[in-house]
């Protein structure tokens, strides 16, 4: 079995069959792999749900209504915004904001007038 390691005149052809075998068997690996590693994401991505959800109970709370005051604020044709104007505008912002409770927070660091 080993005496044929040297020899040069040895033929290593693969027959046509022997070749699609080999490629099918590939094929059907790779899927194999392919759709567990999916079922192991998609496991987990319950488990992390099921734990969220867990730890955070939802309330059902109905929105407060915000009234809506329409001023009209006159603006100097300066690039910057007055101090009423910005504490106006990062209030209503901060009343946007608490209504639809996001999970981040932001600054207003300066208001330019376009």
């Amino acid at each position: 079995m080993l005496a044929n390691l040297l020899d040069t005149t040895v033929d290593q052809y693969i027959s046509n069959g022997t070749a699609l075998l080999y490629a099918l068997v590939g094929f059907f690996v790779v899927f194999i792999g392919i759709a567990f590693l999916i079922l192991v994401v998609w496991a987990v991505g319950k488990i992390m749900s099921k734990n969220t959800a867990q730890a955070k109970p939802q309330k059902q709370e109905k929105p407060k209504t915000v009234e809506t005051v329409k001023e009209s604020i006159a603006v100097a044709d300066a690039d910057i915004v007055s101090e009423e104007t910005l504490a106006v505008i990062t209030a209503a912002l901060m009343a946007y904001y608490q209504q639809t409770n996001p999970k981040c927070e932001f600054t207003v660091k300066r208001i330019k007038r376009i």
